[in-house]
């Protein structure tokens, strides 16, 4: 069994609910590695899965935990199944996709770590936040009514142009 697979038998339910237990040990230690990447402004991170496990004081699974959640927003994607201890990573980080990543999951003990105000302003921080939640939405165009003029341009109704094949 990889380390993700054993990560994810511990982390969810056969159902696939969280299991609290796990969850509440392991956010604090996640968030802990955010706010040294952040506030140190850690532009990559590097070692093998054991070595950054006893740097951040986490089991190899809690690594690979973690590495699914920032894998999104890496350059170089890691297929985790395939992931060991002896696995080497190199994660270079990218604040913009990182701060925008966190808005998309809705992890606001993430985004909004006071870290943040040393990379980005709180105005850059609110329009990136605005982008991404903007970027989720589905803005419906508006409908064109048989009799309406063509908005081709033509001068014709709808239904006489552009609307006749429909």
């Amino acid at each position: 069994m990889s380390l993700y697979e054993s990560w994810m038998e511990k982390a969810f339910s056969k159902e696939g609910r969280s299991v609290d237990a796990v969850w509440d040990e392991y956010l604090p230690k996640e968030q802990r590695i955010y706010e040294y990447i952040i506030g140190e402004k850690v532009k990559s991170l590097e070692g093998t899965v054991v070595e950054l496990a006893k740097r951040f004081n986490m089991t190899a699974e809690e690594i690979v935990a973690f590495v699914d959640g920032i894998n999104e927003v890496l350059p170089e994607k890691y297929e985790m199944e395939n992931l060991t201890e002896e696995s080497q990573i190199s994660m270079q980080i990218d604040f913009e996709k990182l701060y925008k990543k966190m808005v998309e999951y809705k992890a606001e003990h993430l985004y909004n770590l006071t870290q943040w105000n040393r990379i980005f302003d709180a105005d850059t921080r609110k329009k990136m936040m605005l982008e991404q939640k903007n970027a989720r939405t589905v803005i419906k165009a508006e409908k064109i009514g048989r009799n309406d003029p063509c908005p081709c341009g033509s001068g014709k109704k709808y239904k006489k142009c552009c609307g006749a094949n429909l």
